[in-house]
């Protein structure tokens, strides 16, 4: 399970470097490559801590030569740098206490919506990049469109589906994504900036018509975690939120510096303390 996690993980700081790396300079982005490598090796062993660490370096690679700070793509991209800083330690808290290590199977959802959103970190970057990264990952027939604040991406998945991403920015406040897959809306997501650091959430339309809600508030390196099944289409956020806003899910994880509390899926409360592993 942890080798799973740790893949994902890594494939997920991957497409994240490479969205730096569309403006950092070659050594820059050899260095970036680099770490990446050693996330991908260390996922593909098991070390699920090592792999976490190894792509968190190819990150701070990116941001030392990143994109422009105006842009959708850094706006989206430090968004998901500061809730991985809270993942990665909630994660490890979960997946090393043995009443919780099943509950991390509950946020490989999480890390896969972040995947589904890869096109978001290319926003703004101009459509050869977009169109370059996304080959990369797999997509084929890639077309990108910026007017002003609005983008579209659209491509051809794995499957031979067309998929689209539209996106809505607002200057160093929020984005909004609206994702389709052969013109059926089946995803919505929001990210906030708030005075306390972050909300979001991102809600999906699986084939067989299961929808999932994934909720997260980000304050500095406490976080906290809310997972739904089976809703309808979410209110939009505001921005407002409060930290704790994803606890009204039925099944929610935070932590609080090394606090952990939270509701399992099958409606247990738990509440330990975190002793972080010798390799973080």
């Amino acid at each position: 399970m942890k080798k799973l996690l740790s893949i994902a993980l890594a494939i997920l700081m991957f497409a994240f470097v490479l969205t730096g790396c569309a403006k950092a300079n070659d050594a820059a982005s050899q260095a970036a490559s680099d770490a990446v490598s050693d996330a991908v090796t260390a996922a593909e062993n098991g070390d699920s801590a090592e792999a976490a660490k190894a792509a968190e370096a190819a990150v701070e690679d990116v941001q030392q030569n990143g994109a422009d700070s105006d842009t959708a793509s850094a706006f989206y991209s430090a968004y998901m740098q500061a809730k991985s800083d809270v993942l990665t330690p909630l994660m490890d808290a979960l997946g090393n206490n043995p009443d919780t290590m099943m509950s991390t199977m509950s946020f490989l959802g999480v890390t896969m919506s972040d995947l589904y959103l890869l096109p978001a970190m290319y926003f703004g970057l101009g459509e050869t990049s977009v169109a370059t990264a996304l080959a990369m990952m797999g997509a084929k027939d890639v077309t990108y469109n910026e007017q002003g604040n609005q983008y579209t991406v659209t491509y051809k998945d794995s499957n031979d589906k067309t998929a689209t991403l539209t996106g809505t920015y607002e200057k160093g406040k929020s984005l909004v994504t609206v994702g389709s897959t052969d013109g059926t809306e089946d995803v919505f997501a929001e990210t906030y900036r708030t005075a306390f650091g972050y909300v979001g959430q991102f809600y999906i339309i699986a084939d067989d018509g299961t929808a999932s809600l994934y909720q997260v508030a980000i304050s500095g390196k406490d976080g906290v975690f809310g997972i739904v099944t089976g809703e309808t289409r979410p209110s939009a956020l505001t921005g407002n939120e409060p930290a704790d806003f994803p606890k009204s899910a039925k099944e929610w994880y935070a932590i609080s510096g090394n606090n952990v509390t939270g509701m399992t899926s099958d409606g247990k409360s738990i509440s330990f303390t975190y002793v972080p592993s010798e390799s973080n």
